[in-house]
């Protein structure tokens, strides 16, 4: 039990969270308690890693295989640099910037704040870290995937539970680029109206913001027609030689009222 003294030097007693509540949920209630170290999130200092790349013993209280971790972070370095090479000619326009240089100070970067809609580990906000862009973003976990929430927060980036069905809780204009990787093919077959899946984007983007969606040939057709619908700029590129992923590429057009 943990005793605080109050300022009236009264004794308050709170206690320690029952067994299944040490770990946060979407839509459950809080509870007056904390939780104990004998939850298996808890890992002794020494067995800590010192940089956001998180150690065996930090992955195991996950249940995420080292390799794994491994693997995926492999894919997204290689990802980012495929987005990085499109974008720069369009992200940096204003800036006489030649391929393979360091990224321009601001405000050079048109692209700030970044959103991971469907985070997984994390591993696109890594990747950022690793390449030194100077970017903010926004890891989001959907409801209907597996909660990798803690495993995201523990690298120490930020992180939210989100169902896309809903509006997201942030103001209009908020974000310069969206990024979404698989999350079309998972929504299709679910309660989700895809049209107003983009008009919730296209509500927090910014003008002349982008969006990036990795997916599916299927999903990605079906999107694309839709896209045009709200007057995105959209496009098709195929980054995945021989296989039926492709990467649909938009902007959000600047429109004067």
């Amino acid at each position: 039990m943990l005793q605080l003294l109050s300022s009236s030097s009264k004794q308050k007693v709170i206690p320690l969270c029952k067994e299944g509540y040490d770990t946060p949920s979407y839509y459950q209630p809080l509870v007056p308690c904390i939780s104990s170290t004998t939850s298996k999130r808890w890992v002794p200092i020494q067995n800590r890693s010192s940089g956001s790349h998180l150690s065996s013993a930090e992955l195991e209280v996950h249940g995420v295989l080292s390799e794994d971790y491994s693997d995926d972070l492999q894919i997204w370095r290689s990802h980012l640099k495929n987005y990085w090479s499109l974008l720069t000619p369009l992200i940096f326009s204003d800036h006489p910037k030649r391929p393979g240089d360091e990224d321009p100070l601001p405000p050079f970067n048109m692209i700030r704040n970044v959103m991971d809609m469907n985070a997984h580990y994390g591993g696109l906000n890594a990747a950022f870290v690793e390449q030194k862009k100077t970017v903010w973003v926004m890891n989001v976990v959907p409801v209907e995937s597996p909660n990798t929430l803690p495993l995201i927060l523990d690298q120490g980036f930020a992180g939210v539970l989100h169902d896309w069905c809903q509006p997201f809780p942030t103001y209009p204009r908020t974000y310069d680029l969206l990024h979404a990787n698989g999350l079309l093919s998972q929504l299709l077959s679910s309660r989700c109206s895809m049209i107003e899946l983009l008009v919730e984007m296209d509500r927090i983007l910014r003008p002349e913001g982008w969006v990036i969606l990795n997916d599916k040939v299927g999903a990605i057709e079906k999107v694309r027609m839709l896209a045009t619908q709200i007057r995105w700029e959209a496009r098709v590129i195929d980054f995945h030689s021989g296989s039926d992923q492709r990467l649909l590429v938009c902007q959000k057009p600047f429109v004067k009222k």
